[in-house]
């Protein structure tokens, strides 16, 4: 396929770079440029990977290409290290890369994302099971030389899964309860089936990924009493004790994230008036993929080190597509206007967005805030638009960057820019 402008876009590209490297120690002068012969390719876009190198330093280099209707266009160029450990992140789709030796691309990332977990590289190339494989050997071989005990994530207790940690390793594992509590009519197997339909969909850089393991085998002595206590009585089904070891039948591992309503009481007015937009841009960002979070309590959702707010509670999750949103029905009488429940017919996938911000627990200011710059989402209206919209096969673009690395495009900074669903913008 042929670029639309071959010598715009690598002027666009070079003048990009130029202005993205103006601190280096004042000589942005480069050296020399590599660039790894294989395209990764995911959703909408190919990615060029690579490193620019100066007098003293170096630093990534990826190219976002995007194929418009009269050829290629150079989208973005991302230099800095946090924006690419984003995009090749474990809320992300898995890239497409015919890649003769992933090893060797490994190796090459590694020195692009030193931080970045070497099973969390083989996972988004692509390579699932050797990326379980790698998580596993890596977890086990920590846990070996700790002395240290699992313990209940913190966070409020799970309706549907009992959730424990390592404090010193960046995981949770999740197990699904025997028994769910009240209000949740959830069935075992529709859980299991939320979470292999997350792995099958574009998560649109919002959801976790979840890595399923069977018949993990752990020492009783490593967890807390209280740890084993919940798990013995909500998970008794998932677990078999043989002598001093327990091995759990069915599990799933995720990065760890802090909740976000604990995260809004720890941080400053500033952090939590980005986390709490970005919690609307997430549900945003989700219903453009044709996902419906279900569940919207901040509890159910998370923060990454780089301050994105991630959903991570699958069991109330659907499309877009299957839900019936309704507005609320305006109160006939005093009587009904007063009554404690809801006085009118609620069908099982009915969902009132103008009910979504009552239980968030959210300060007034953070409440204001979210509805004067997402306040389209707590109304019906915007979600028929979307559905009508989803059911005619359009496809929203969720470009997994930030707008300031995107060619051309210069956003506000002072507040993270929605994606509207207006078609001229």
């Amino acid at each position: 396929v042929p670029y639309r402008d071959l010598r715009a876009s690598a002027e666009a590209i070079a003048q990009e770079v130029d202005e993205q490297l103006a601190d280096w120690f004042g000589d942005p002068r480069l050296r020399a440029v590599e660039l790894l012969e294989t395209v990764h390719y995911r959703e909408q876009r190919a990615y060029l990977i690579g490193r620019l190198f100066g007098e003293s330093r170096f630093c990534p280099l990826v190219i976002a290409l995007t194929h418009e209707d009269d050829g290629l266009v150079a989208d973005a160029v991302m230099t800095s290290r946090d924006d690419v450990a984003i995009l090749f992140g474990f809320t992300r789709s898995y890239f497409h890369a015919d890649l003769e030796t992933v090893g060797d691309a490994v190796v090459f990332l590694r020195t692009l994302l030193p931080t970045k977990p070497v099973n969390e590289l083989y996972t988004v190339l692509g390579r699932a099971k050797q990326g379980k494989t790698e998580r596993f050997r890596h977890f086990f071989h920590h846990l070996s030389t700790r002395d240290e005990h699992f313990s209940m994530a913190e966070g409020e207790r799970g309706m549907v899964m009992a959730v424990f940690t390592l404090p010193s390793y960046p995981l949770v594992f999740k197990i699904i309860r025997d028994r769910f509590a009240y209000p949740k009519t959830v069935l075992r197997e529709e859980v299991i089936q939320k979470y292999q339909f997350v792995f099958r969909h574009d998560r649109a850089g919002r959801l976790v990924d979840a890595q399923e393991f069977r018949h993990l085998r752990f020492k009783r002595k490593q967890f807390e009493a209280k740890v084993l206590e919940d798990l013995q009585k909500s998970c008794a089904s998932a677990l078999i004790a043989d002598g001093d070891e327990l091995v759990i039948r069915h599990m799933y591992v995720e990065r760890r994230l802090r909740p976000l309503n604990l995260y809004l009481r720890e941080v400053d007015e500033g952090l939590a008036l980005r986390a709490v937009l970005d919690y609307g841009q997430c549900i945003r960002d989700l219903a453009l993929s044709n996902v419906f979070a279900g569940d919207l309590l901040l509890k159910n959702f998370g923060v990454t080190r780089h301050g994105r707010v991630i959903f991570y509670d699958y069991d109330e999750l659907c499309l877009v597509t299957d839900c019936r949103f309704r507005e609320l029905p305006a109160a006939r009488s005093g009587d009904e206007e007063t009554h404690s429940g809801a006085w009118f017919y609620v069908g099982e996938n009915d969902i009132f967005p103008e009910q979504f911000t009552e239980f968030l627990g959210l300060t007034p200011a953070l409440k204001q805030a979210l509805l004067d710059r997402h306040g389209e989402l707590f109304t019906a209206q915007w979600w028929l638009q979307l559905q009508t919209r989803l059911q005619a096969g359009e496809v929203f673009d969720i470009p997994p960057y930030r707008a300031d690395v995107r060619l051309g495009v210069r956003p506000d900074h002072s507040l993270p820019v929605p994606f509207s669903l207006t078609r001229d913008e």
